[in-house]
């Protein structure tokens, strides 16, 4: 019986974090965390988007107390499931799989004074273009004014604590999405906040502040990056 992409990958996974010393109990939490996402993975074509799309699926069935424990989990797999190797062994040095749900350092009163406060946080002109930039791509995509507004501030909250970090590395923007999720979910808007992360994770980086090559033979002007689960 062949066995399917999901299958592999999940071996290929609990295989990796099993010889990383990863204890038994954190295995069998993530085996069902992939197992359960992997219904929704099925036969669909082995991309980015597509997974991103399951995945949004997936986290909409699940009780959203369950959103910080598995957000890991299905970062991780992503490599494994596209069977990039060069991602796997990238994390894997970089001691990502050490099976430790994210702590949260930041308390709930704290996420909310600063969301609260972000119209008398004052930013930089890097930051101003970051936000210039995404405001523009927003602006395309015909969003009801009362959605524009709350994705330009669900960015400006997580530019301004970004700022903590010192590296534009993923693994460090994936904790500070993390570390504020907490606020999103007691505002209910948990779903809307890990799309405009997702989105967010490319202007922060730079990509979309750089200009673009001209599109060549009727091919579009920027692919974004089908390997990067940010968020």
């Amino acid at each position: 019986m062949e066995i399917s992409r999901e299958e592999e990958a999940l071996k290929a996974y609990v295989k990796l974090l099993t010889g990383q010393g990863v204890s038994a109990r954190m295995l069998i939490q993530r085996e069902f965390t992939i197992i359960r996402l992997s219904a929704f993975l099925k036969d669909i074509p082995c991309a980015g988007n597509e997974y991103r799309q399951a995945v949004d699926r997936f986290i909409a069935s699940i009780d959203t107390a369950e959103i910080p424990m598995v957000l890991p989990v299905v970062r991780e797999f992503f490599s494994f499931w596209v069977r990039d190797i060069k991602a796997i062994a990238a994390m894997s040095q970089a001691k990502v799989f050490n099976g430790n749900v994210p702590t949260v350092t930041t308390t709930q009163d704290e996420l909310f004074k600063q969301w609260y406060d972000l119209d008398k946080t004052l930013m930089s002109s890097a930051e101003k273009a970051v936000m210039e930039a995404f405001l523009s791509a927003s602006e395309s995509k015909g969003f009801d004014q009362a959605a524009f507004k709350e994705r330009m501030r669900m960015a400006k909250c997580l530019l301004v604590a970004l700022r903590q970090v010192p590296h534009k590395q993923s693994h460090s923007y994936r904790q500070m999405v993390d570390r504020n999720l907490p606020l999103f979910n007691a505002l209910g808007t948990q779903h809307a906040f890990l799309s405009v992360a997702r989105e967010f994770y490319y202007f922060w980086r730079g990509d979309m502040l750089k200009p673009q090559q001209a599109p060549a033979h009727g091919k579009s002007q920027l692919k974004t990056p089908a390997m990067a689960m940010a968020a």
